[in-house]
C-alpha cells in the first residue's frame, strides 16, 4: 500500500504505480506501465525488465518495488548473491557508492548465508595510481567486527614499477595476560608487511563500514550507539588506532535522490556520529586535529520499516594519508542508482 511519510510517497506494494507518477519526467504517463509493477515502458527499457511481467525475476517483488524501495535487482532473485532470495534476506542488497569528489567507489554487500554475516566492500581508488581493496569484515551478530580478511592490488601508473598484490587480516589470537582479547594484524604494502598483536576493543568497526553498526538496533529518532572504530593505517604509523564513536539518530528528513529513472525523495534518517581520538603523536595530525581530537560524520538512512527497507543513501568515512603528503579529510559516498 502506499504509505506517505513527510508529504513525500514511498513507493510499496501495488499502489507503487500511482506514487512513482509524482516523479517521471513530463510526458511520461501511468498508463504506459501495462503490466502494473510501477515502472513506466521506458524505464523497463532502460532496466531491462520485461514490461509484461511485474515481476521479472520471479521472485515475489514487484520490479518498481525492487527498484525504489529495495534497492535491489529486479533481474536477479538474489541481488547480492549469497544464496538467499531477496524477499528471505534481511538485506539483500548489492550497493555502488561513489565519494562526491569521484576519487573512491565502494561496491557494499551484507551477506548472510553460509559464511556467517559479513560486510563485503569492494574499494577503488584512483588518485593517478589505482588501489583496490577487497574486504570482507565477519561481524558478530550484533553489527560488530569479530575478524577480516582482505586484498589490497597497487596498480602503478609509472610503467617501470611493478605492480603489488597483498593479503591481510585480522584475526583473534586469545587473551593478554589481564584478560582482553587480542587481534594478530597483518598489514600488506609495497614497502613490506606489517604485523602487530593488539588488544582489541570492543564492540568495534573498521573506518570504512562504520555506517554499519547501525543494523545491529532498529532507526528510531534519538536511538544511540556508542562503540569503537578501528583504523589499521594509525596502528602502522605508532598512533592510537581506536576512535571512540558515538552515534545518534538526530532527526527525520527529506532526501533528494538522482537516479537513471528520475529525481526520487525519500523520507530519510539523519546520523550523526562523532569520532573522538587521543592526542595524536604527529606534529602534523596534532596541529591540524588539536589536541582533543573530535571528527563528525554523517549518514542518511531511508526510514523504512524494518531492515529490507533501510537503506544507507549516504556516509562520509575520514581518511588520514602520510605519503606522498600528510593530509586529512573526508570521503563523502552517495548511492548510484
Amino acid at each position: 500500500m502506499g504509505v506517505e511519510r513527510a508529504g513525500k510517497w514511498l513507493v510499496t506494494g501495488l499502489l507503487g504505480a500511482l506514487a512513482l507518477a509524482l516523479a517521471l519526467p513530463s510526458g511520461s504517463s501511468v498508463a504506459q506501465d501495462d503490466d502494473g509493477d510501477g515502472l513506466t515502458a521506458e524505464q523497463e527499457a532502460l532496466l531491462q525488465t520485461d514490461p509484461a511481467d511485474p515481476d521479472t525475476d520471479g521472485d515475489g517483488w514487484l520490479d518498481g518495488d525492487e527498484y525504489f524501495v529495495y534497492f535491489t535487482d529486479p533481474l536477479s532473485a538474489d541481488t547480492d548473491g549469497d544464496g538467499l532470495p531477496d524477499p528471505d534476506d534481511p538485506h539483500p542488497r548489492r550497493l555502488l557508492y561513489e565519494d562526491l569528489n569521484g576519487v573512491t567507489t565502494t561496491e557494499d554487500r551484507v551477506l548472510q548465508g553460509e559464511g556467517g554475516l559479513r560486510v563485503h566492500q569492494l574499494v577503488e581508488v584512483r588518485v593517478g595510481n589505482v588501489i583496490t581493496v577487497d574486504w570482507t569484515n565477519f561481524l558478530n551478530d550484533d553489527f560488530s567486527l569479530r575478524e577480516a580478511e582482505f586484498t589490497i592490488t597497487f596498480d602503478f601508473l609509472d610503467p617501470t614499477r611493478p605492480d603489488f598484490t597483498g593479503e591481510g587480516y585480522y584475526r583473534p589470537a586469545g587473551t593478554d595476560e589481564r584478560g582482553r582479547p587480542l587481534m594478530a594484524i597483518r598489514l600488506p604494502g609495497y614497502e613490506g608487511v606489517f604485523e602487530a598483536t593488539i588488544p582489541w576493543q570492543h564492540p568495534a568497526m573498521t573506518i570504512s563500514d562504520w555506517v554499519y553498526r547501525l543494523y545491529g538496533k532498529p532507526l528510531r529518532v534519538g536511538q544511540t550507539w556508542d562503540f569503537y572504530v578501528f583504523y589499521h593505517e594509525l596502528l602502522r604509523w605508532g598512533e592510537e588506532p581506536f576512535f571512540a564513536a558515538h552515534a545518534e539518530v538526530v532527526g527525520e528528513v527529506p532526501f533528494t535522490l538522482e537516479t537513471r529513472l528520475g529525481r526520487r525523495e525519500y523520507a530519510a534518517y539523519e546520523v550523526r556520529a562523532v569520532f573522538k581520538h587521543p592526542t595524536f603523536k604527529d606534529p602534523f595530525f596534532r596541529a591540524f586535529l588539536g589536541e582533543d581530537p573530535e571528527l563528525l560524520l554523517r549518514a542518511f538512512v531511508t526510514a523504512g520499516d524494518g531492515p529490507q527497507t533501510q537503506i544507507v543513501l549516504r556516509y562520509t568515512t575520514p581518511f588520514f594519508r602520510i605519503t606522498p603528503t600528510k593530509a586529512v579529510g573526508f570521503s563523502d559516498f552517495l548511492v548510484q542508482r
